[in-house]
C-alpha cells in the first residue's frame, strides 16, 4: 500500500474517532476548505441598508430565502438576481422550512424570542410560538437562529433547534405544525450546549440529505459540524465578519452577514453523516488488514 494511500485512511480514522468521541479543542479550526474560496458576493440587490441575517436554501422552490433584522423576508436566485422582499414586523434573525411542499417558512424573531409562521405565498403570518420562558437574552443577544430537523418517527414530523447568542446554546422545541393549524402551544425538548463556554451563536443549518447540523459563531469566526445531538464532527474558521446566516444548497454554501453581504462559496465540501464516516472507516480497516496480509505472503 503506498504512503499516500495510508495517509489518506490514517486521515479518515482520526475523523471517525473525533465523531465517536465527541470532543474537540474549540480552537482548533481547520481552514476553510481552499477549493471554495475565494466566494461570490450575491448581495448587490438588497435593498440600501439591509441587514442579512438568517438564510435558508428552499428545495421545493430552488430559491434562496433571507430575513433581515428590519423586518423584511427575501426570496433570490442562487445568483442574487430576481429579489423580492415581504414585509414582516419584528427582529427577523432566523428562517427554515419543515416541509418544502407547504407554503409556510418559520421564522425566528429575536426580542421577544419566537417563532413565526410566515405563508411565503401570502406574505402573512399564520400565528406566532413564543420561546421566552425557555430562552431569552439581553437586547441584542437573544434568538439568533433557527433551523428544522426532521425525524419521520416524531409526531410533528421533526423538532425546532433554535440558537440563543448570548450562551451560545442551542434550544430544541417541538411544535404543532402537523397535528393543528391553529394551537401555539411550544414543548421544549433540550438543550445542546455545542462548546462549552463559547458564546455567540449566530447561525444554524441542518443539511438533511447528509444529515449534519452546521453552526456559525460570529465573534469566534467559526464554523461548526454536529450530529443532531451537537456531537462534534469538524470545524473550520470562516471567512468574513459579521456572519449571522448559513445554507447549503448541494455543494454551494452560503453565509449572509450583517454587513449587507451575501457569500456563495461553491464547491464546499460535503461532510458524510456519521454512520457513513464509520461504514468508511470499516472499509479503510479492511484494505489495512488486506495489505498487511500480502506483506506477510512476500
Amino acid at each position: 500500500m503506498s504512503t499516500t494511500v495510508r495517509l489518506h485512511i490514517g486521515v479518515l480514522l482520526a475523523a471517525i474517532a473525533a465523531v465517536l468521541s465527541g470532543h474537540c479543542v474549540s480552537s482548533a479550526a481547520d481552514p476553510f476548505p481552499p477549493a471554495a474560496l475565494p466566494g461570490t458576493e450575491i448581495g448587490g440587490n438588497l435593498p440600501s441598508g439591509y441587514e442579512p441575517s438568517g438564510a435558508i436554501w428552499h428545495t421545493g422552490l430552488n430559491k434562496l430565502f433571507i430575513v433581515s433584522d428590519g423586518g423584511l423576508v427575501t426570496r433570490m436566485n442562487s445568483d442574487g438576481t430576481s429579489v423580492n422582499n415581504r414585509s414582516v414586523p419584528g427582529d427577523l434573525e432566523g428562517i427554515c422550512v419543515a416541509d418544502p411542499l407547504s407554503s409556510f417558512a418559520y421564522v425566528g424573531v429575536e426580542n421577544p424570542d419566537g417563532v413565526m409562521e410566515f405563508n411565503i405565498t401570502t406574505g402573512l403570518v399564520a400565528r406566532t410560538f413564543n420561546l421566552t420562558p425557555w430562552m431569552t437574552g439581553p437586547s441584542n443577544s437573544g434568538l439568533e437562529a433557527l433551523t428544522f430537523v426532521p425525524n419521520a418517527s416524531d409526531p410533528e414530523g421533526g423538532l425546532f433547534y433554535a440558537g440563543l447568542q448570548a450562551d451560545g446554546k442551542i434550544y430544541t422545541f417541538r411544535l404543532p405544525i402537523v397535528s393543528s393549524s391553529t394551537s401555539t402551544t411550544v414543548t421544549h425538548v433540550s438543550t445542546i450546549t455545542p462548546v462549552a463556554g463559547r458564546t455567540d451563536l449566530s447561525g444554524l443549518h441542518y443539511d438533511v440529505d447528509n444529515q449534519v447540523l452546521y453552526a456559525i459563531f460570529d465573534s469566534s469566526n467559526r464554523l461548526r459540524a454536529m450530529q443532531a445531538d451537537g456531537t462534534f464532527i469538524a470545524e473550520w474558521v470562516l471567512p468574513g465578519s459579521a456572519q449571522e446566516g448559513i445554507t447549503l444548497a448541494g455543494t454551494d454554501l452560503f453565509v449572509s452577514q450583517d454587513d449587507g453581504k451575501v457569500w456563495r462559496y461553491s464547491s464546499f465540501p460535503i461532510i458524510p453523516e456519521p454512520s457513513t464516516l464509520v461504514l468508511l472507516g470499516m472499509g479503510a480497516l479492511g484494505l489495512l488488514a488486506y495489505a498487511h496480509r500480502k506483506r506477510r505472503r512476500r
